[in-house]
């Protein structure tokens, strides 16, 4: 007989749904990210040693939202999704609609142990309901991945600079960046950020009194005076040296926080074990700075879904239900620094409050989640068509010169042709 670590570490030529033998034993298929794969592996075998008449196999997937979405599409058309796949909050909406995703509405109204819609955090859980029906929910979330603000103590010491505090402005976090860039001629750097992400941009185009999707309008903002506003703010570090020289995508040599070269770096908790493996350095974790009164805190996460091809849905949702218990899945990600439970009785009483520093301030995640706003979700095709336009505008401007207005102009009427398009 096959062993159980056989099973959950074989890899799959293509996708392909479950099984059950005559011996009474079900195989439940996996296809999850390479970030996954690894963790995924040891969560399922935890499973297995509990229930043994439930083997898996997981197969790893590539990390690249785009390619991810198209191999899931291609098998859904095979009728050869894996049972349990991995969901990303911004794919919810092409996943729906391309059928590859199930409704759990009915599995989460059975409280299999304990576990409930009303157990997640509602934006949370709330960013895998489709916009095409919001009383389905297609996805449940591994974590609740808000943005909280890094800072390197000892660049801040060697540079005499004063530490971020709770009270903090974006024109302080912008004024401390400047300060140490000059100071350290070169050898290291305030802060550094390739291209703006959703967790920092969405929040800050809100903060201004902005938008990037409005479903009632059917239309982006981010073309609109208050977006241009709230991009000219964010864009103008790159420009007048406050930041690392911007850069299209990374290089080796590239200044990077847990190199030891930056001193404040926005991210999110999924970024802590790297930073505890690579950082020699004292670090700690602050609140992200104020905008206008308001703290601009971007969310997300990605999550698990069940495939609509799946023969044995019910295995695989015992086996989802049993990932958010005390013992079960979730924890093992919690206690690997890598997320903050989605679940309401995780935030309060997780394994992950307990963990050893760095960081110090962990409260501090758990604070950020309470006032994140969620990754803006758009119809279809429109969600990929708004990453690549926000990346050219970015370099239009930085890299061009191009104005803000005419750069992020041109985006907008991009999404807005792809968001016409998904009519």
């Amino acid at each position: 007989m096959v062993s159980a670590g056989a099973l959950v570490a074989a890899g799959l030529a293509g996708c392909g749904g479950s099984s059950s033998a005559r011996d009474g034993t079900t195989t439940v298929s996996i296809a999850v990210r390479a970030h996954f794969t690894e963790q995924m592996q040891q969560i399922t075998a935890q499973y297995h040693k509990l229930h043994p008449e439930v083997r898996f196999t997981t197969q790893t997937l590539p990390d690249d939202n785009t390619q991810y979405l198209q191999r899931l599409v291609t098998a859904r058309m095979g009728g050869k999704v894996p049972d349990v796949i991995e969901s990303i909050d911004t794919l919810v909406n092409q996943l729906s609609s391309s059928k590859v995703t199930t409704d759990l509405t009915p599995y989460l109204a059975r409280k299999e142990n304990g576990v409930s819609a009303g157990s997640f955090l509602p934006q949370f859980l709330g960013a895998y309901r489709p916009l095409s029906d919001s009383g389905r929910v297609e996805g449940v979330p591994v974590g609740a991945d808000t943005y909280v603000l890094y800072y390197n103590k000892d660049l801040f010491a060697r540079y005499h600079v004063p530490l971020p505090t709770d009270s903090w402005t974006y024109d302080d976090m912008y004024a401390a960046s400047k300060a140490i860039t000059r100071a350290a001629k070169g050898k290291a750097f305030g802060m550094v950020q390739t291209d703006l992400q959703q967790g920092e941009y969405n929040p800050v185009i809100d903060a201004f009194g902005g938008y990037v999707y409005d479903k009632a309008k059917h239309r982006t903002g981010i073309g609109e005076p208050a977006a241009v506003k709230a991009w000219k703010y964010l864009l103008k570090p790159y420009q007048d040296g406050t930041f690392a020289p911007y850069e299209i995508g990374s290089s080796p040599s590239a200044p990077t926080f847990q190199s030891g070269r930056v001193a404040m770096l926005l991210g999110a908790r999924k970024n802590v074990p790297t930073f505890r493996q690579q950082l020699d350095a004292d670090w700690d974790v602050a609140p992200v700075p104020t905008i206008r009164g308001k703290r601009p805190i971007g969310g997300g996460s990605y999550g698990l879904a069940i495939s609509s091809t799946s023969r044995h849905k019910d295995a695989a949702w015992s086996f989802l239900s049993w990932f958010y218990t005390e013992k079960g899945g979730e924890t093992t990600l919690q206690n690997s620094y890598q997320i903050l439970p989605a679940t309401k009785a995780g935030i309060t009483d997780g394994s992950w409050k307990s963990l050893p520093a760095p960081p110090t301030r962990a409260s501090v995640f758990a604070d950020a989640v309470t006032g994140a706003l969620m990754a803006p979700q758009l119809p279809k095709s429109a969600q990929g068509t708004l990453t690549t336009a926000l990346i050219a505008a970015d370099q239009k401007v930085l890299l061009d010169g191009e104005s803000v207005e005419d750069a992020f102009g041109a985006a907008a009427d991009q999404v807005n042709a792809a968001i016409e398009a998904s009519r």
